[in-house]
This record gives structure tokens, sequence and C-alpha cells, in this order.
């Protein structure tokens, strides 16, 4: 009987959303699956500088074969997190397949590296896209040094529309590309949905939220690059119009003091500042909004319009974010608009579209429950088991 195939994962430390996806590939039959952190990261506390606080996951559930590298205690995470320990525990494994996060490490880089030497495919994940703003000198240096890097990569577990674009245009054919997402921990998610209306009920209590009041959602450190501004100008040219229109706003950071200054309301019917959120406790927020707004100008692909699209809700997004497309978490007209980023007079316009037809946003909400269920189950294993048969294909063990 032919042995299971052997997956090496090597992750910068343990994140929320990652580990129940690793849950659910080391449960797949034909996997023997092993994780291997270079920090700890998470598991013990850090100062995350975008939130303005140290931060420490609760709840994380490492239920899966891992290791951790040696020196990983405490190692800050960034582009210089490496492990020279790397290869030999790789070695050690023997794995058949390589799932690394993308090349900006020079951890990432040195798995790709081993990956070459030891003749073993190497399965690449990252959200790159093209949609925010580079300057010249930047795309002049990736137009030369990306589609070195990809060559060596046999397959891309691209994560969208925007991310699958990326590849193309530095030289990857559609034929190593398997459409897998970004992971949710959906067993926590489906728990909570199933209890939507208490949740709801609760959350909007705590916050002070009549139930008769149109929620709007968004999710994210208070960083100018996110554009929580334009949410809370939103709130302010219909204060004179509406009173039964809040927006939350989750999280924390250096913009707080001044979005709170620019708000004409805070509160009920003006904007709630709801604080940082545990990631725990989010898919509860999701279930007591109506709409989930994005305003960024710089999202590669974010998690955040993952768990609102699971959770079913419709999405107002700006065209900056690489969340959108015709096959992606948010397909334009199906379940969610797309807005000129910056445009607060258009991005308004489709939220009021939303908000006042109840046939398009039921519509809407539903469309986003099944694109999620569909999304997450890709990512939870049919993506990996896909690639693995064409690395059967290939002869690859």
């Amino acid at each position: 009987m032919r042995r299971p195939f052997r997956v090496a994962v090597v992750a910068s430390h343990p994140i929320q959303h990652f580990c129940p996806q690793y849950t659910s590939w080391a449960k797949l039959p034909a996997v023997d699956l092993r994780v291997f952190f270079a920090s700890d990261q998470g598991l013990s506390a850090y100062e995350d500088e975008g939130f303005g606080r140290a931060v420490q996951w609760q709840g994380m559930e490492l239920d899966f074969l891992h290791e951790f590298l040696p020196g990983a205690k405490g190692k800050a995470v960034g582009s210089r997190l490496d492990s020279a320990d790397l290869d030999e525990r790789l070695a050690a494994f023997s794995p058949d397949a390589l799932v690394v996060y993308g090349y900006s490490q020079k951890l990432q880089r040195r798995a790709v590296g081993w990956g070459k030497s030891a003749g073993v495919a190497v399965l690449m994940v990252s959200d790159s896209e093209l949609r925010a703003a580079r300057s010249w000198p930047t795309r002049a240096v990736k137009s030369v040094v990306v589609p070195h890097l990809l060559r060596h990569v046999r397959l891309f577990l691209t994560v969208g529309d925007a991310n699958e674009a990326y590849y193309r245009r530095y030289g990857v054919h559609d034929d190593r590309l398997v459409r897998g997402f970004y992971p949710i921990d959906v067993r926590h998610y489906d728990s909570v949905v199933a209890r939507r209306q208490h949740c709801r009920d609760r959350i909007r209590s705590q916050l002070g939220i009549p139930e008769h009041h149109k929620v709007l959602f968004m999710v994210g450190k208070f960083l100018p690059r996110k554009r929580h501004v334009d949410l809370v100008r939103f709130s302010n040219s219909i204060q004179d119009h509406r009173d039964d229109v809040s927006v939350v706003l989750a999280g924390s950071g250096d913009e707080e003091a001044s979005l709170r200054a620019l708000a004409q309301r805070t509160g009920a019917g003006g904007v709630v500042f709801a604080g940082f959120v545990h990631p725990n406790r989010l898919a509860e927020y999701y279930c007591a909004a109506d709409v989930y707004v994005h305003c960024s100008d710089n999202e590669p692909h974010s998690v955040a319009i993952s768990e609102a699209v699971y959770c079913g809700l419709p999405v107002v997004l700006s065209h900056r974010c690489g969340s959108y497309g015709p096959t992606d978490d948010v397909q334009p007209g199906l379940n969610g608009f797309v807005y000129p980023c910056g445009d607060v007079y258009e991005m308004s316009l489709r939220i009021m579209q939303m908000l006042e037809d109840d046939t398009l946003h039921a519509r809407m909400g539903q469309a986003s429950t099944r694109i999620g269920r569909e999304h997450q189950a890709l990512a939870h294993g049919t993506a990996l088991t896909q690639a693995l048969t064409t690395l059967a294909a290939d002869g690859r063990r």
C-alpha cells in the first residue's frame, strides 16, 4: 500500500487563522503533515506596533504534528526571520512536498532553496497582488527578481483572482495555479453562526445599539492606510438624514484619537469604537452587523473580509483591496460592491443601496454564505488534495 504523502509546512509562527487549516490538512487520509515554526510569537506575548499594545493569542490549538525550530522562543517575526536549523530538520522529515509562504522572509527563501537542492516540490502561498500603488523603481526590481524566485516553485496555492493575476504578470502559467483561499477557523465560526440571533442581541446590547439600527462593521488596526476616516465621514454625512445607522470600528492604534475627534457623534447612531476585539469574539460582531465595509488603500487579501463573507454579510470594499473578482470572496454585484478607494460619495451610495433595499441585502447575504462555504472547503483540504494529485501525476513523491 502506498505510504501517505509527507507534507512539510514552513511557517514563521503560529497564526490564529492558519492553525485550524493545519488541523484540517492533518486529517486528510493520505497526508502525513508536519509544521515547522521559526518563532513562538503569538503563543508568547509580543508588542504589536499597529495595534499599539501587547498581543497574545489565546485558545490556539496546535493539534497537529509540529515542531519549533531551535531559538524560536521570543524570536521576532519580520523579513529577517530565519533559522539555520531548518535544512537539517526538513531533511530529517524527508517531505514529498514543501509549503512555503511567499518570499519576503529569509526563512521562506531558505525553504525554497532547500526544496530546489533536495528535489522536493515547493508549493507557495502568498497574498501578493497588483492593486496596491507601487513606485516605478519597485516595479522595475520586481520585474527582474520575482520571475527568478517563482521559477523554483512547482505549484501555487492561490487565494483569489488578484493573486493569480500577480503570478501571471511574472510568468506563471495557469497549469501551476491551484485555487485555495486563505483559511478561517470554520469550526469556531460555525458554532457562533448557529447562535446568530443570540450573539447579535448580546453584542448590540454591550455596544448600546438598538435592534432596529443598521450596523456597518469594519475590522483593522487604526492606521492611515486602512482609511477608517472614510467611514467616519460617511457617518457624519448622514447625521441630518438618519439616526438609525451605526458604524462599528473594531481595532486600536495611533489614529484612534483623530478618528474620535472627527466623528460628529459617537455611540449608537454615530461611530462606535469597539476597541481591540480578540479574534475569538470577532464572529459575534459579524453576526451583529448588517454590512461589512473595508476602505483600505492597501489590503492584499483581507482575512476579515473572508470572515465576514462566511458569516453571510454583504460587503462594500475599495478597489485597492485584493479580495474581489469574478471568483473571489467578493463577487461584484453578487455579494457586494466595489468603489474607487477614497471616494466617500460613491462608497456612501453603495452602502445606502444595500441598507434601503431589503431584497438586495438578503440576496447578497445568501450569496456570501454560499461563497464562504465553497471557499473554505478549498482552503481546508480540497486545494491541497488537488495539488498533491498533480504532484503524484508528475511522479513527485
